[in-house]
């Protein structure tokens, strides 16, 4: 695939990389025990252990960072299944305004205690993950509140492409990145960064069968309005908003995408915790699965998973175990 340096979008990653350094600091890159062998290396990075539990902290915190202290005094409405809304909500401490999330009506319960948290008003939203997007711009509106997308950003694509820098410095030569794939801010993101970093590094993105709208609207040129089944990788579940700048960057930056079913995450998360002894969410066990999936292909090369989050409740987490 041809990728498009996109310098203007480097440039926002890179300024997130100082922004976001106040708050953040770089999770690990570690080497998976029950995944590589004495011919191929696969890494996961711990995206897990950021302060809030997931990625999308770097995104939250770019967004806010950037927005002046008047935007900010009105405060900030997002809409969010748990980890984005948990991020707002961090840095609304951090910067002292107040915000709401529209959050789907069946939201995981440990999501929904990480937002209420942080002080957030969280509004629960019926049926598809959409519905709570477009709610909450409808809402920013009338309430003259800036609304913060949780992936049709560029500042937030910005701050999640902040991991594609810290790939880069500890592993100058990786083959493959595999990513859950959702509405497209993480992948997007560090696919931008890899482009110009590691140009030769593939970006595979993964999705649970049951809800994989961006990688079924890329081959149709379009978003495409598809249902949803339920799955366990609620964090990349649900609809993706029309428009999206995601969309364009999925389509021109992923060289690949593969699909898994539910048992195929669910053994993926179990693999992940086993190997590393920490708490992963279904969105874990859809990258690792997505992996397992393509092995074969990568053979003597150097793999990095993203363990893109770890907030999953205690009920659920037993019942997989």
């Amino acid at each position: 695939m041809n990728k498009e340096k996109g310098t203007d979008q480097f440039i926002e990653i890179a300024k997130a990389s100082a922004r976001i350094s106040k708050v953040i600091e770089p999770t690990p890159l570690v080497l998976s025990k029950k995944l590589s062998d004495d011919n191929t290396n696969v890494f996961y990075k711990l995206e897990n252990l950021n302060p809030t539990g997931s990625f999308k902290l770097r995104g939250a915190a770019n967004k806010i960072l950037s927005m002046t202290q008047e935007e900010r005094e009105k405060g900030l409405v997002t809409a969010s299944t748990g980890n984005h809304g948990a991020g707002i909500g961090y840095m609304c401490q951090k910067t002292g305004c107040k915000g709401t999330v529209f959050a789907p009506e069946n939201v995981s319960e440990a999501k929904y205690d990480g937002m209420m948290s942080y002080g957030l008003n969280v509004i629960k939203t019926p049926g598809d993950p959409i519905n709570g997007e477009k709610a909450s711009r409808e809402y920013a509106l009338a309430n003259k509140i800036p609304f913060v997308s949780p992936y049709n950003d560029m500042h937030i694509v910005g701050g999640q492409g902040t991991i594609g820098f810290e790939l880069f410095k500890d592993v100058q030569d990786l083959d493959a990145v595999f990513i859950a794939l959702g509405g497209g801010g993480l992948i997007s993101g560090i696919s931008i960064a890899l482009a110009n970093l590691s140009p030769d590094t593939k970006i595979i993105a993964c999705s649970p069968t049951n809800s994989k709208v961006m990688m079924d609207s890329i081959p149709a040129g379009e978003v495409l309005d598809l249902p949803s089944t339920p799955t366990l990788s609620d964090g990349t579940a649900g609809g993706v908003e029309i428009g999206s700048i995601t969309f364009d960057y999925c389509r021109d930056y992923v060289d690949d995408y593969v699909d898994v079913s539910e048992d195929e995450l669910i053994e993926g998360l179990r693999i992940f915790i086993d190997d590393t002894n920490y708490i992963g969410e279904g969105a874990v066990g859809v990258a690792v699965a997505g992996y397992l999936k393509q092995k074969t292909k990568w053979v003597g090369k150097k793999v990095a998973i993203i363990a893109c989050g770890g907030n999953i409740s205690r009920n659920t987490l037993k019942e997989i175990l």
